[in-house]
């Protein structure tokens, strides 16, 4: 799609990616969708308390900085022509909030992460006058209400930071999202900056009208949020400022998007019924619904996949958003001092490889050395289920109140019993949303729905873990090698700005060599397992809840004494007692006519 006016790799694209963990600075070729140079720094996070997740506005824009010259010297280095860069693209983790002073450019706050649950005093509130309804705005916005999501979190720095307060007052408080508070940076901050947003960002902050793609004034109010401090909002795919410093002088910003979005369409899939699953510190599986907007009745976030072009027709998809997925193992590591590490702890190796049972055969990618006692005892498939509900469960429950639990426990349990609990944990969150798709889409072709799901994030590559939750959801999953899917999203969303890339041209030279993992585990055994994860589940959300103590004490009390309690109670009762009539008439008819 590039002329001869470029050198050999074609025209260059440049993009700009922050994730909850790191900044990082891409330069992309546009002819094979080669990284041809990057930087990447790791991001502080700041917790001053538990479920407090901020980072430092001015630190994020000071990385931002430093990957983009870095990569710029790397390119020059490896003799490539950085005049090749066309443009650049953003692409950040949505919902974390940033509010700055427009005259003196400062942040008035650290930036509050997406997943941070402070404004969950204000959340309750909200629902206790909306009847405990945590769907009430979604027919407006296609979310529920939850503390993740943007406005929750503008509400709580107004009531506790007294100089947001007074910039708003003074009309000099400006809000955004890690791509508006780039933006306005690049574009020269406090004397030209840009204060806009993309659609897929400005959804995540529950005051955008999905019908309008517009903030939306009811919404506002109800939050009791001032519109004026909000950036315009934008499709992805447009030019929305030029660079105004450093070495990307006068190169334009030709695309923005969340990185979930992004995800869905750096791993190609660009077709209704495809869907994605990233794995990192959260999770997120999301499902393409094309042009068809879907309202979800299964706790799901009706979403935007795209919008490429300010004329053009919105995609849109379902989405699953899971607080805690990688997360949970940093947990592990960090709190219990537990050894977490799947490639450098065969015990844990084999408790993944063996999900399917204690009689299972050992994986065959288990090398000989492994094939020992101890390895044995941690093949043996453990009897805990761990909730990690540290902070409430969002999709498919959106339960503020629900906390984390570990059921099971034995004088047997070891730290890797926990460990693959912890996994297992992801896995049937990850099924919960699957399911969740299938309820939502009732009336869709189920053909154009396979039972494959494209896999990717930093824990996605891990073989062992991809292969376990294969087991566990019971689906194909694909592993494209694709560096950054994110950033390639957003390179396309930049290309088709600067017409240097197509959709179609982008799935025929884009498309990287894939993994594919198939489950081993038979449907009955995922049931049997996913059974008592939902019984889990259900503990986890009324934990505080001793109405039925007494009767779950009795019920434990009942499968103590009878092994078989669980096998006769899932007898259908028109199927026990037709079986019974039939056992009492073959009594008397044996009565009647004693054998000979």
């Amino acid at each position: 799609m590039s002329n001869g006016r470029y050198g050999r790799f074609g025209a260059l694209i440049g993009v700009a990616c922050v994730s909850s963990t790191h900044c990082r600075f891409l330069i992309y070729s546009t002819k094979n969708a080669e990284v041809l140079a990057y930087h990447e720094l790791k991001l502080r996070q700041i917790v001053h308390q538990a479920g407090w997740m901020e980072y430092d506005p001015a630190e994020i824009w000071k990385n931002t900085q430093e990957c983009i010259e870095t990569a710029y010297k790397n390119l020059v280095i490896l003799e490539i022509n950085p005049h090749d860069i066309i443009a650049i693209g953003i692409v950040n983790q949505r919902g974390t909030s940033v509010l700055w002073n427009k005259e003196t450019g400062q942040p008035l706050h650290n930036a509050i992460g997406w997943s941070d649950c402070r404004s969950t005093p204000i959340l309750k509130s909200l629902l206790h006058n909306v009847r405990h309804n945590v769907d009430y705005v979604r027919y407006r916005s296609g979310l529920p209400l939850s503390s993740c999501f943007s406005a929750l979190k503008i509400r709580w720095l107004m009531d506790h930071v007294p100089s947001v307060a007074t910039a708003i007052e003074e009309n000099k408080c400006l809000f955004g999202t890690l791509d508006s508070w780039l933006l306005w940076n690049l574009t020269g901050g406090v004397e030209t900056g840009v204060h806009s947003t993309d659609l897929t960002n400005a959804h995540y902050t529950s005051l955008l009208n999905m019908s309008t793609e517009q903030w939306d004034p009811k919404l506002c109010q109800f939050f009791r949020l001032p519109l004026n401090i909000l950036p315009r909002i934008r499709s992805n795919s447009e030019i929305f400022g030029y660079v105004l410093e450093g070495p990307l002088l006068g190169i334009p910003i030709a695309a923005m998007m969340g990185e979930q979005p992004a995800s869905l369409l750096g791993q190609l899939c660009v077709k209704a019924g495809q869907n994605v699953c990233t794995l990192d510190d959260s999770c997120f599986v999301l499902l393409n619904t094309g042009r068809e907007k879907l309202d979800s009745a299964n706790g799901l976030i009706t979403g935007i996949a795209h919008k490429l072009g300010e004329k053009e027709p919105t995609n849109y998809t379902l989405e699953g958003a899971i607080s805690n997925a990688g997360s949970t193992v940093t947990w592990l590591r960090d709190k219990l001092q537990i050894n977490t590490e799947i490639n450098s702890n065969d015990n844990v190796v084999e408790s993944l490889n063996t999900f399917i049972g204690e009689n299972s055969m050992i994986s065959s990618s288990c090398s000989s050395s492994m094939l020992n006692a101890e390895c044995g005892l941690a093949a043996k498939r453990s009897e805990i289920t761990f909730v990690p509900a540290f902070h409430g469960l969002y999709a498919p429950y959106w339960r503020h109140d629900a906390r984390g639990i570990i059921l099971g426990l034995t004088s047997q349990t070891t730290a890797e019993n926990i460990t693959q609990a912890a996994y297992e944990a992801t896995g049937f969150q990850i099924f919960e949303v699957l399911q969740a798709f299938k309820r939502d889409t009732p009336n869709w072709d189920r053909s154009c729905m396979q039972p494959v799901l494209t896999f990717g994030g930093d824990y996605a590559e891990n073989s062992h873990l991809v292969q376990f939750i294969a087991d566990i959801i019971g689906y194909m999953l694909e592993r494209p090698q694709t560096t950054s899917p994110a950033g390639l999203g957003v390179m396309i969303t930049a290309g088709v700005t600067m017409k240097v890339v197509s959709l179609k041209y982008a799935v025929k030279m884009y498309t990287p060599p894939t993994d594919v993992f198939s489950p081993t585990t038979t449907k009955n055994r995922r049931e049997l397992l996913y059974r008592r994860w939902d019984y889990a589940v259900k503990k986890c959300l009324h934990w505080n809840n001793y109405e039925t103590y007494e009767a779950d004490v009795e019920l434990f009390a009942q499968r103590e004494l009878d092994p078989n309690l669980p096998v006769r109670r899932s007898i259908p009762g028109s199927a026990f007692l037709i079986s019974s009539f039939a056992l009492v008439l073959l009594a008397n008819y044996l009565k009647n006519n004693p054998l000979k």
